[in-house]
């Protein structure tokens, strides 16, 4: 099945604007925004760019460390994947 020219096919995303802690891979932590989610994903405001690559962890409010990996970061933003299931019921 050939993708429609101009169409990008994504998961819908769910604003947030909430704080959260990314820990890199060398146990580094990062206060970070998360700005929207997805069943697969997030991206995040950040002050400084994580490693493209890195697999990290994100903790958002009350929720359980979620392992992730970086996929993209350009100026002050970055996204990524959740690695495993997310329960967005306990975000705030």
């Amino acid at each position: 099945m050939a993708r429609e020219p101009g169409i990008i096919k994504r998961a819908p995303r769910i604003d947030l604007n909430q704080p959260a802690v990314l820990v890199d891979s060398r146990g580094s932590e990062h206060d970070v925004t998360v700005l929207d989610v997805s069943s697969g994903g997030f991206k995040l405001q950040v002050s400084e760019l994580p490693r493209i690559g890195d697999m990290v962890t994100l903790r958002v409010g009350k929720s359980d460390v979620i392992p992730a990996q970086i996929r993209w970061a350009v100026t002050d933003q970055a996204g990524g994947v959740f690695l495993a299931p997310v329960d967005y019921s306990t975000f705030p």
